[in-house]
């Protein structure tokens, strides 16, 4: 069997594995036979038979640079993380949303698909590090004592490493390097099999068809850090409802095969969907069209394992993304509830219970991403487990941290060793003549640059949203992860099956596990848009035709239904068109367009025009009394408006001041893009040690001064959280 062929041995490690044993079922063809092999990876590569399995030591990129070359933390000639953080990070509430229009979702599946690939070994509890606040700091040291500091736990480590300069400190990743579906199914057999009913190859679920719960009311999958945030609770039972689709077709069309033949093919396919979505869709949407070249095969020389720089540094890219809160929606793009600050967000699965999945993927979605910078929100940069200065976390700080903990080569160093030029100056990192000087007062010079600062302080590269180094640290990884898989489902499935495999989107998943209707094509961009036209009605006749004349200059305000605020304000180019899109705040919702008179007479009003998510672009004609048009083109301008010349829409006539005309606004085929502020995109990365630590000294902070996320903490058992803590990148 192959399960005693490749089951994995235990190693000498503090966390050691059990070995999984799925059964192989009998299967019609020999791929369905690979598909049963070990939960743990172990056996993927037949030559290297424990590459990418669990509890396997993180690759390294670049040489370690530990203070000793040893083990010691590095960064000892750097400021600290915090005063980093304090100089770089610090969003200032001024935030900008995505330049390319990237939804939330880009990150939400960045974490998800991380919780797939990479948990590092739980906080080394014999070995703290200390990371000093300025003094004064308003958050950390709000007394001025100058004495306060932000402890957290070392990470675990291969105990048979760290002893000499040939053999420095490595972490260990405790889940399968692979795109397996990990998150979902686990990576041993204990987990896998508590997740499944066997019966139709079928997996738990709870009321509402939500994830299954434990005793304390929260949800379990294959990964513990389900219950992080909502929306990543979201994805994760998204991908059990289409574990179960999947399962029930395969039965209906097979019914004479086991549980076990069920379970697989389902999981296979799952797997593969995984596997389409996120090389087809998210990572050209993240890296740029083109940036991913084409399956070459599978090559048994490839070691898939994740590198220390990608797990400690790159894939971390999405912290700069996070927003302060989570909103609900329902298929019309509409608020259903109140939004729920992150802090509230945390570990709280009544959240999910109470309001489904469908409004979280909806806001994901239907909201833009920040775009991916050095600053991070107040919300997890500032985190406090009570008062100012009784405790608490920042995430920019301890990103910097932890890389330290793990001895990664400096940014310039590890760009020479992916093949990059280094840079001699900080105009080469990034053209924000600010940020320059800010990394040159901090670090003095480009050879001393902690990772995971300098690769986001990158200006980005044509068509991407990253830098060149993490866009190289982040393909290096994806490539070997394609290359070194044999059940690639490229490697297994062919002919229709692979094909109909390859056109899978995220959508496509979405739509057939929810009541969602309104999802874009491609869920990982929210483009949307209110455009049109004034014409000044030069007959009176309050119809479009050939004598109205464009209304140049013309004020329009774009205002929401809901309350009557006026979203954005705008004049009219020459041929009297406007255009409101993601970088004039317009998101979801209803909404109208109203002229104004230069004295603020509503001239003109259209009907309701609603956005209901992204690919929704509305358009509308306004006609305004001619002797009120600011500006009129001379005869012979061309006229958007009227007649053959304009495309279909809505007609709304000059009215009294207020009075709105009927129109009924169609779609138009015109595209949005822009920049402007920074929404809400949720991430849940807190780094566990740092919370662990804080919590066990709780008892300087009284009950009442404690977060809600303190208090949702404490259903679960000391060694879960550390576990959970020690890798929530």
């Amino acid at each position: 069997m192959l399960r005693a062929l490749f089951a994995k041995s235990n190693r000498s490690r503090r966390f050691a594995r059990p070995s999984a044993s799925v059964t192989p079922a009998v299967e019609e063809v020999e791929t369905r036979a690979l598909l049963s092999a070990t939960l743990d990876g172990t056996g993927n590569n037949l030559q290297h038979t424990e590459w990418g399995s669990t509890d396997e030591d993180f690759l390294r990129l670049a040489q370690a640079e530990y203070a000793d070359g040893i083990s010691a933390v590095a960064g000892a000639d750097r400021p600290s993380a915090r005063v980093i953080s304090n100089a770089v990070s610090d969003s200032g509430r001024q935030d900008q949303i995505s330049d390319r229009l990237m939804s939330a979702m880009i990150y939400a599946w960045g974490q998800f698909i991380d919780h797939d690939m990479t948990l590092t070994e739980g906080g080394n509890t014999t070995e703290s590090m200390q990371i000093p606040v300025p003094k004064g700091d308003p958050w950390f040291d709000p007394s001025g004592t100058g004495t306060q500091v932000l402890t957290t736990a070392r990470s675990g480590f291969d105990e048979a490493t760290g002893t000499s300069t040939s053999n420095p400190r490595q972490q260990v990743n405790e889940i399968t390097a692979y795109l397996d579906a990990s998150m979902i199914y686990g990576s041993d057999a204990e987990t896998a099999a508590s997740l499944r009913t066997f019966s139709g190859g079928r997996m738990k679920t709870s009321d509402g068809n939500l994830l299954p719960v434990d005793e304390t009311g929260m949800f379990i999958a294959g990964d513990i850090r389900v219950n992080e945030n909502p929306e990543l609770t979201a994805l994760q039972t998204l991908f059990v409802r289409e574990h179960n689709y999947q399962a029930d077709k395969i039965a209906k069309a097979n019914p004479s095969l086991s549980d076990e033949e069920v379970y697989q093919q389902a999981r296979a396919i799952v797997i593969a969907e995984i596997q389409v979505i996120t090389y087809n869709e998210w990572l050209p949407a993240l890296l740029g069209q083109g940036s991913v070249g084409p399956y070459r095969g599978y090559n048994s020389n490839v070691n898939a394992g994740i590198s220390n720089e990608f797990a400690t540094a790159g894939f971390r890219f999405g912290h700069s993304l996070v927003g302060d809160d989570i909103e609900f929606l329902d298929n019309n793009g509409l608020e259903i509830r109140d939004g729920v600050s992150l802090a509230d967000a945390f570990f709280n699965p009544d959240l999910v219970k109470e309001n489904g999945i469908d409004p979280l993927l909806k806001y994901l979605t239907s909201d833009p991403s920040s775009e991916l910078d050095t600053e991070i929100v107040s919300s997890i940069r500032n985190f406090l487990f009570g008062p100012p200065g009784s405790g608490g976390l920042d995430l920019a700080a301890l990103n910097i941290q932890r890389g330290r903990d793990h001895g990664l080569a400096d940014y310039n160093q590890t760009r020479a060793a992916l093949g990059l030029k280094k840079v001699t100056s900080f105009a080469e990192i990034t053209s924000d003549k600010e940020l320059q000087t800010k990394l040159k007062d901090l670090y003095g010079n480009v050879d001393n640059i902690d990772l995971w600062v300098g690769g986001l302080a990158e200006d980005h590269v044509k068509g991407g949203s990253v830098g060149p180094t993490f866009k190289a640290i982040i393909l290096e990884q994806f490539n070997r992860l394609r290359a070194g898989d044999r059940y690639w489902y490229q490697n297994q499935f062919k002919g229709k099956q692979l094909s109909d495999l390859s056109r899978t989107t995220l959508t496509d998943i979405i739509r057939r596990n929810t009541s969602l209707t309104s999802i874009q094509k491609n869920a990982f961009f929210f483009k949307a848009g209110v455009s049109g036209t004034v014409l000044a009605d030069g007959n009176r006749n309050g119809k479009t035709d050939r004598t109205d004349r464009p209304a140049a200059n013309a004020k329009v305000q774009l205002i929401l239904v809901e309350d009557g605020s006026v979203v954005h304000e705008e004049q009219t180019d020459p041929q009297g068109n406007f255009s409101f899109d993601v970088a004039e705040d317009l998101r979801t919702g209803v909404y109208r367009v109203q002229v104004l008179g230069s004295d603020g007479t509503v001239l003109a009003t259209s009907g309701d025009l609603s956005i209901t998510g992204g690919d929704d672009f509305e358009r509308v004609t306004l006609l305004i009394p001619a002797s009120a048009s600011p500006t009129t083109p001379k005869p012979g301008t061309p006229q958007p408006g009227a007649g053959s010349q304009q495309g279909s829409g809505s007609t709304s006539t000059g009215s009294p001041a207020g009075a709105v005309a009927n129109s009924t606004a169609t779609p138009s085929t015109s595209s949005a893009s822009a920049t402007g502020r920074k929404d809400q995109l949720k991430e849940t990365s807190a780094d566990a040690a740092s919370v662990g630590t804080n919590l066990g000294a709780s008892n300087a902070v009284s009950t009442t001064e404690r977060t809600g996320l303190v208090h949702r903490l404490g259903v679960l058992p000391p060694e879960l959280l550390d576990q959970i803590f020690s890798e929530l990148g």
